[in-house]
């Protein structure tokens, strides 16, 4: 084995020649601290060049043999340490073993090899942690003002992993400053000399005083509600936040520190999740077949996993989006592969196919929530929306009664309360549709479930919002002082639960969401969330409304009474009661309508059946399909 070269000596080399000189060092100095040596008359020099030249003799060996020349001195761990004790004890129990083969005067005394053992592993060591510690602070000297401040919440076991990870592949690039945690068993104390600070008290001057740039959240018991209090903490701050879940991900192949998964923005939720009453659940849906419309969209498909939890007998899934429900089933197939399901294709405006599954079926409960729910493109193809929202609807409420359903359990939303848009109107619309037949004399229970937006639903703000921020900005927004009402799909989907279990008929379940949140605010956010800095990073812009969008959300009417339930988070409003000659009504007077296609003709006539509509024209304009029949054409009479 060629040790050196002709080429330059290579860093192991000087690592190889450094090691034996510490080595002999550590002997002569056990000599000298046994035996006094004043000079050479009371101890002979060629015996400590025999003895000398053997220890190294041995040591060499050793060095090469285990390789402990080639291991990089910075990146030592306490195993590596351990190892070169170990082979250090082994080098001097050799010498001591070989030296019973030297004549009596060149022998030792065994003490002599203990003391060296000691000094020479205090030697080897210590010269380790004195370069690894001047490379460290020459590489830090060097990128001092490029390093990143850093706190890592959560000084558990994930967290301890995750310094030695910076500490090994990205200590040029972050400094990490502190630990954050809430357990007062381990605030005020050093982790590998970083110190544990309060998470709670000590995080905001903390932020200031260090001019903090990251924190990485690496806590694996954070509840989400303190999760959401700490985001609420920090999000004011200009400092990208990033969560790491496993260990095992630091260990992946391709981890990375710029990969690691953003905050889900639904963790801003600082409400108090809606709590279920799963065993009710359970007990109403055991044995049952359950028709979900709409089953591959952003609420079908989550009741449709909730579903798939609660032993129904068979849930019938239909949806005209074919990747979706594709998409859907075979998820559920392999999630529940014992639960049956039907998966069918097909749009709810077919009334004979609708009628057909009806009949074949005969599903016990239903839960409608198929229906286009777009503000701009709706106030564009307001056709398309009274056809889906309206029409579809009064036909699957008709086979409901005609095939003696069980329940009707309708999805809308708070757009439906004093509407400004066609489509918050039509869903106003099949409200009273829902709520109208009711008070019939029929075996189906009618109930309504109204709330605000869904946070990560399909075409909503945040998916719109999280592309723009993927591309590199800028984040549209309509108005500075917009809000909206925002849920979680998990909530969205347990109120629609609860609902199916609480109804009695004719209620409309709607859900205390909290304060309404700007749209600008949510927007910064998730900027913040995504590891950027509002208006620094990344541009906000606002465009100006859009046609019918206006400025605030309801989720009831202003003549409307609240009533509570065992649920304080639900409550049922107390509206006027509807009857069928209504529903009759708007069918008759939209159907009149047929073949038409001047969104504002449709505009007149919804104004006429809900009066608290009021059309928002907004910014952009409204480009008609076809022209070509005109509201005079229509000859309109109330």
């Amino acid at each position: 084995m060629k040790l050196f070269t002709k080429k330059s000596i290579r860093p192991s080399q000087f690592v190889l020649i450094g090691d034996q000189l510490l080595i002999m060092f550590g002997l002569l100095s056990a000599l000298f601290a046994s035996y006094r040596l004043v000079s050479l008359d009371v101890f002979p020099m060629h015996t400590i060049i025999y003895r000398v030249s053997v220890h190294l003799g041995l040591a060499i060996i050793s060095w090469v043999g285990f390789k402990i020349y080639k291991k990089v001195i910075r990146f030592f761990n306490s195993k590596d340490y351990l190892n070169l004790i170990g082979i250090i004890f082994l080098i001097h129990l050799a010498s001591i073993a070989v030296g019973y083969f030297f004549p009596p005067k060149h022998q030792l005394k065994p003490e002599v090899f203990v003391i060296s053992f000691f000094i020479t592993s205090i030697y080897i060591i210590g010269s380790r942690f004195i370069i690894s510690y001047l490379y460290f602070y020459y590489s830090r000297s060097k990128k001092i003002g490029g390093q990143k401040q850093l706190l890592i919440y959560g000084a558990g076991e994930l967290g301890v992993f995750l310094k030695k990870s910076i500490h090994t592949h990205y200590d040029d690039e972050y400094k990490l400053v502190a630990f954050l945690d809430d357990d007062r068993q381990k605030i005020g104390r050093y982790i590998g000399g970083v110190k544990v600070i309060n998470a709670e008290t000590e995080l905001k001057s903390c932020i200031i005083k260090n001019s903090i740039t990251d924190i990485i959240i690496a806590n694996k018991t954070l509840t989400p509600a303190r999760k959401a209090s700490f985001l609420e903490d920090t999000l004011p701050f200009s400092v990208r936040i990033k969560e790491i879940s496993s260990i095992q991900s630091l260990f992946n192949a391709n981890f990375s520190l710029d990969k690691l998964a953003s905050i889900d923005i639904n963790d801003l939720m600082n409400r108090e999740p809606i709590e279920l009453y799963d065993e009710h659940v359970v007990e109403n849906l055991k044995g049952k077949t359950i028709l979900v419309t709409g089953a591959a969209g952003s609420i079908g498909s989550e009741i449709v996993r909730k579903l798939s939890e609660h032993n129904a007998s068979l849930i019938i899934c239909v949806d005209f989006s074919e990747s979706a429900l594709y998409d859907l089933q075979q998820e559920l197939k392999h999630k529940h592969p014992s639960t049956e399901y039907r998966f069918i294709l097909t749009d709810i405006r077919n009334e004979i196919l609708m009628e057909n599954i009806f009949e074949e079926y005969g599903p016990h409960i239903i839960y409608h929530a198929a229906a286009y729910k777009h503000v701009p493109l709706m106030e564009q193809f307001p056709w398309e929306a009274v056809q889906t929202n309206v029409f579809a609807t009064y036909r699957i409420v008709k086979q409901a009664v005609h095939f003696k359903a069980e329940k009707f359990v309708f999805i809308s939303s708070d757009k439906a309360v004093n509407p400004t848009s066609v489509m918050g109107a039509t869903k106003r619309l099949a409200e009273i549709i829902v709520q109208s037949f009711s008070s019939s004399l029929n075996a189906t229970c009618f109930v309504v479930t109204r709330f605000g937006n869904v946070l990560g639903s399909n075409g909503s703000v945040v998916p719109l919002f999280k592309k723009q921020i993927q591309h590199g900005g800028p984040v549209t927004v309509t108005h500075p002082e917009m809000t909206r009402y925002f849920m979680t799909i998990a909530e969205a989907c347990q109120l629609v639960l609860e609902a199916s279990v609480m109804a009695e008929g004719g209620e409309v379940f709607v859900f205390d969401m909290g304060e309404p949140v700007k749209i600008v605010d949510l927007a910064r956010n998730m900027i913040r969330l995504a590891g950027f800095t509002p208006d620094v990073d990344m541009k906000i812009q606002f465009i100006g409304e859009r046609p019918g969008e206006k400025l605030y959300e309801e989720v009831f009417l202003a003549d409307e009474k609240m009533k509570e339930t065992h649920n304080e988070k639900i409550m049922i409003s107390a509206e006027s009661i509807h009857h069928v000659s209504e529903a009759e009504n708007i069918i008759n007077k939209l159907m009149a309508l047929e073949n038409f296609y001047e969104a504002e003709l449709f505009r007149v006539v919804i104004k006429d059946l809900i009066p608290e509509f009021q059309s928002v024209a907004g910014n952009s304009k409204v480009v008609n399909f076809r022209s070509g029949n005109r509201i005079n054409q229509y000859n309109y009479q109330n």
